[in-house]
């Protein structure tokens, strides 16, 4: 995928290999509000050799077509932002998404628009005919970019993610099928 602009200073991108440090950063700037969304990976990621370690995993399953991960970037190639596409079916085909922005880009309308962008690479490129994710129920900003971007809420799935604390929340589920797709 070439890069997509977003906006005049932002590009939407693979990641690619040479992104660690960047990603780190991203990483490190954001932990504490990341902490019970991403639990994964923030805890993966405590230094820039663990992230080189996470990196080299995550572009395995990358090759295997078994994960991919989108980011948002500066002109400086410093990342703002990531899409991760996991838990991918080829059978169906369907895949997952997370998402986040930088605590300093939130609700500028970046991430609606690299969403958007993001989807029709998905059904357009990539082959999915599903995409789904799912988002805590108190994550009112992530659910309202999934509503503003054509996902349909498909349910609530009770007691189903587990917080760093070791507490069990509820999730909110949503959905969007390529027919529906409007871009």
């Amino acid at each position: 995928m070439k890069p997509l602009p977003i906006e005049p200073s932002l590009f939407l991108r693979e990641l690619a290999p040479t992104d660690v440090g960047s990603f780190f950063d991203m990483i490190d700037r954001n932990r504490n509000r990341l902490q019970d969304y991403f639990p994964v990976t923030v805890s993966a990621i405590t230094s820039e050799e663990s992230c080189r370690q996470y990196f080299e995993r995550q572009l395995a399953e990358r090759t295997n077509r078994a994960w991919f991960c989108f980011v948002i970037v500066d002109e400086a190639s410093d990342l703002q932002g990531l899409f991760f596409l996991k838990n991918i079916n080829w059978r169906v085909p369907k895949a997952e998404f997370a998402y986040f922005i930088d605590k300093d880009l939130e609700g500028k309308g970046i991430m609606t628009h690299a969403f958007r962008l993001l989807i029709s690479h998905c059904f357009s490129e990539l082959g999915f005919n599903r995409l789904y994710l799912v988002a805590m129920e108190d994550n009112l900003a992530s659910r309202r970019l999934a509503e503003k971007c054509g996902f349909r809420h498909e349910g609530t799935l009770r007691k189903d993610f587990c917080l760093a604390s070791g507490e069990l929340v509820d999730d909110v589920l949503y959905g969007l099928v390529k027919e529906d797709w409007t871009p």
